[in-house]
C-alpha cells in the first residue's frame, strides 16, 4: 500500500471519528426509535459464532460464508460504528445492498485495508461490556444489565433485517458460558486443524509480530498464567489444547445440533463446505449473487528444525485430547 493511500486512509478515519462524535446522540435516538419493537420480540434467527483456536482457518471460513450466504455480519464500515451497532449494520446494507464482498485477503485476521464491506472481527463491539485483558469469562463475570443490553442490540438487528448474523471473534470460544445466558440456542461453527501445524503457525506469527517465539500472541485460556511459565513449544501446544478443551466442555451448554465441527482440510473443497454451511445456517437464508469462490491452497508441512518439531510432537502426544483432537 503506497504512502498517499495510507495518508488518505488516516485522514478518512479521523474525519469519521469526528463525525461520529458530533452525530452520535442523534444516531442513538434514531436507533431507539427503530429498534423499540424489534428488540423485544422473539428471535427470528439464531446468531452464529465462528470459534476455535487461532491459525485454524477461521478467517477464510468467515470470508467465504459471508460472501456466499446473505447473512448479516460486521464489515469494516460497521466496525467504525461499533457504538451504534444497529445504525452501522443498517448503513452498510444501504450502501452495499448485501452484495458479495469478494474479499479473501487478511493480515492475521484483520481486513481493515481491504475495503469497507470486507468482514471484520470488531472486538470493540464486545469490549463495550467485556474486559480487554481477560479472554476466558464465566457467566457470572458479566452483569445482568449488560447481558440484557447485548441481547437487545443483536436481537433488534436480526429481527429488523430478518436475517441471521455471523460473528467471527475468536474470543467467543472462551465466552460460551456468557453467550449461553444471552442466546441459549445460539449456533457455533467450530473449525479445527491438526495441532502440530497450528503450533508451528503460532510460533511463526510470534516471531513475525513480536520478533521472537517466546512472547504470547492471541487467545488467553483460563490457565494462561500457568502456560506463561512454560517454554514456547509447551505454551503454544497448551494454548491450543486448553482452548479446544474449553470449547468442548462449553458446547454441552447448547443443543448438540447447534454446533457444526469442520476440519481445516475440508477447505480444500470449498464448494462442499459452503453447502454444508448453508444447511447449518438455514436454507431459508438466500444466497448472494456474483460471489467469487476463494482459491485455497492447503500445504501442511513442517517449517521448523527437527528438534522443535520433535518437541511439539512429544508435547501433543502427552496430552489427553480425547474426541476433540483434530
Amino acid at each position: 500500500m503506497n504512502r498517499k493511500y495510507l495518508n488518505l486512509n488516516v485522514y478518512f478515519n479521523k474525519l469519521t471519528r469526528v463525525a461520529l462524535t458530533c452525530f452520535s446522540p442523534l444516531i442513538v435516538l434514531w436507533e431507539k426509535l427503530k429498534t423499540a419493537d424489534y428488540a423485544n420480540k422473539p428471535l427470528m434467527h439464531q446468531p452464529v459464532f465462528i470459534i476455535g483456536a487461532p491459525r485454524t482457518g477461521s478467517t477464510i471460513l468467515y470470508q467465504g460464508l459471508t460472501n456466499y450466504i446473505d447473512v448479516l455480519y460486521i464489515d469494516n464500515l460497521t466496525s467504525r460504528l461499533y457504538k451504534n451497532f444497529f445504525f452501522g449494520i443498517w448503513l452498510s446494507r444501504k450502501i452495499y445492498k448485501g452484495r458479495a464482498h469478494n474479499n479473501y485477503k487478511a493480515e492475521y485476521g484483520s481486513t481493515v485495508k481491504y475495503g469497507g464491506n470486507a468482514p471484520s472481527e470488531c472486538g470493540e463491539f464486545w469490549y463495550r461490556w467485556m474486559p480487554h485483558g481477560k479472554h476466558f469469562l464465566r457467566a457470572e463475570d458479566i452483569g445482568k444489565k449488560d447481558l440484557i443490553q447485548i441481547r437487545k442490540e443483536i436481537t433488534g438487528i436480526i429481527n429488523y433485517h430478518n436475517k441471521p448474523i455471523v460473528f467471527k471473534n475468536m474470543n467467543a470460544g472462551l465466552r460460551m458460558q456468557v453467550l449461553s445466558k444471552i442466546f441459549p440456542d445460539a449456533k457455533f461453527i467450530w473449525i479445527k486443524r491438526n495441532p502440530l501445524y497450528v503450533s508451528q503457525s503460532l510460533l511463526e506469527v510470534r516471531k513475525k509480530i513480536n520478533g521472537n517465539v517466546d512472547d504470547w500472541w492471541s487467545l488467553m485460556p483460563k490457565n494462561y498464567t500457568a502456560l506463561k511459565e512454560m517454554d514456547s513449544t509447551d505454551q503454544v501446544v497448551g494454548q491450543i489444547y486448553s482452548i479446544e478443551k474449553q470449547i468442548n466442555e462449553d458446547c454441552q451448554l447448547f443443543p448438540n445440533e447447534n454446533t457444526l465441527i469442520l476440519d481445516y482440510e475440508e477447505l480444500r473443497n470449498y464448494g462442499a463446505i459452503l453447502k454444508k454451511l448453508h444447511k447449518f445456517v438455514g436454507t431459508d437464508v438466500g444466497l448472494k449473487k456474483n460471489f467469487i469462490a476463494p482459491k485455497i491452497v492447503i500445504e501442511e508441512k513442517n517449517v521448523f528444525k527437527r528438534i522443535v518439531i520433535s518437541k511439539l510432537k512429544n508435547r501433543i502426544e502427552e496430552l489427553d485430547w480425547h474426541d476433540y483432537k483434530s
